[in-house]
């Protein structure tokens, strides 16, 4: 059996290469002897494999490669946007013709997906659109795989994730008619249900499910606090921050978060400003932000400026009693700890997997990040968090179990 793993991101984003990291185990539980390959948006010749498994890299990563110019970019998009759609138009005799035309990477996801026996779209929160051209090539470069894949028969599932928004009519209609033709969508939230239903997606056709996230837990690695220079007995509060405003807007979610440090650390507490992303593409690197938050503070919190292996990260989490955080993936590391989260909100998996948990009334929205009403959520759980505690240990396994599920799920289509 041949299995292909598409819309994998960068490993760099601890969250992501959490998802793909279960994706690929649960895969394998559900179909031991199955070869599994990855398509996904690092360059296979730098980086040939994850986990063992094989990369070819893929449509998107080819047409979205920042290393290649601008120029050449747009070339690339236009190329594999005229080929892929003479391909989905073609009839299968002509298909081999077409896909000898497209580039080499592309090339190589295409064919893996036209000869899968199951193909699985990663969980995540990458099938959406912003208002303008870009939010329609995401939505097509996205969803061409799947399209390919279905073309030639072979069944596509989409791994729990967020779905939306999609602001244009004919990308609600794309996304409609391939997540119709799935036999299993699962949705993360509540908010991607309904997204889908306004993309002709019926109710009974989308799951809900759990982030994969919650699945994820790797041995520890590392003494954190011992890298960190924090004693057993010092109480550590960490922060994870992100861009994500405007410029004005984002400085001052910055200087509210520098703000609500500064009180934190006069509690006696310690604050770790913990990079959950540190990635090169698209220059989606926390240390910038972070680095920016430490210079307005006036005491300076702790920092980790290394790229840390994503297995590794998760262990700092742990070591602390309170996370702030908006990478959402970052509070999820934290609630599998057992770690009370206030978190702030920039897209609408956060308020939905919050909400699912009880936990809603400890989420902000970015925009609306002032010191005070971040220290209205942050003070009383440094003073008392035992009611939040109570809540995860209620909430929590019966959630961890679900994020378990999609090995059966995959089993009955098969």
């Amino acid at each position: 059996m041949n299995v292909v793993v598409i819309n994998a991101y960068v490993r760099e984003n601890a969250g992501d290469a959490a998802l793909l990291s279960v994706c690929l185990r649960q895969v394998r539980e559900a179909f031991p002897d199955a070869r599994i390959d990855i398509a996904g948006m690092e360059d296979a010749a730098v980086r040939p494999d994850f986990e063992g498994f094989a990369n070819l890299g893929s449509i998107r990563r080819y047409v979205a490669d920042g290393g290649a110019a601008l120029p050449v970019r747009l070339l690339r998009r236009a190329l594999v946007a005229l080929l892929g759609t003479a391909a989905l138009c073609a009839p299968g005799r002509v298909l081999p013709a077409l896909l000898r035309l497209l580039p080499a990477e592309a090339r190589r996801e295409a064919r893996a997906v036209l000869s899968a026996d199951l193909v699985v779209s990663m969980g995540g929160g990458y099938l959406l659109a912003r208002p303008g051209l870009d939010g329609y090539q995401n939505v097509f470069f996205v969803l061409l795989p799947a399209l390919l894949a279905q073309k030639a028969g072979v069944p596509v599932v989409f791994a729990p994730q967020s779905f939306g928004p999609f602001p244009a009519r004919a990308q609600r209609r794309l996304v409609g008619r391939v997540l119709r033709r799935s036999p299993l969508v699962l949705a993360r939230e509540d908010v991607s249900v309904g997204i889908l239903r306004d993309c002709g997606v019926p109710d009974h056709g989308v799951e809900r499910a759990v982030d994969s996230g919650f699945a994820f837990a790797p041995e520890a690695t590392s003494d954190w606090r011992a890298r960190l220079g924090v004693g057993q007995e010092q109480r550590l509060v960490g922060v994870t921050a992100r861009r994500w405003l405007p410029p004005q807007a984002q400085e001052r979610y910055e200087r509210a978060l520098a703000r609500t440090v500064d009180a934190v650390q006069a509690t006696g507490a310690r604050v770790v400003l913990i990079p959950q992303v540190s990635t090169d593409y698209l220059g989606d690197d926390d240390r910038v932000v972070e680095r920016r938050i430490a210079g307005y503070c006036a005491t300076d919190p702790l920092r980790i400026e290394e790229r840390v292996d994503y297995r590794d990260l998760k262990g700092v989490y742990g070591e602390c009693s309170l996370l702030v955080g908006t990478r959402f993936h970052s509070v999820i590391f934290s609630l599998t700890s057992g770690v009370p989260c206030v978190a702030i909100e920039y897209e609408h998996k956060t308020r939905g997997i919050m909400a699912d948990l009880g936990l809603d009334a400890w989420v902000l929205p970015i925009a609306e990040v002032t010191h005070a009403r971040l220290w209205a959520l942050v003070g009383p759980l440094l003073e008392d968090a035992g009611d939040y505690r109570a809540l995860l240990r209620t909430r929590l396994p019966d959630y961890v179990r679900r994020a378990e599920l999609l090995p059966a799920q995959l089993k009955e289509i098969a």
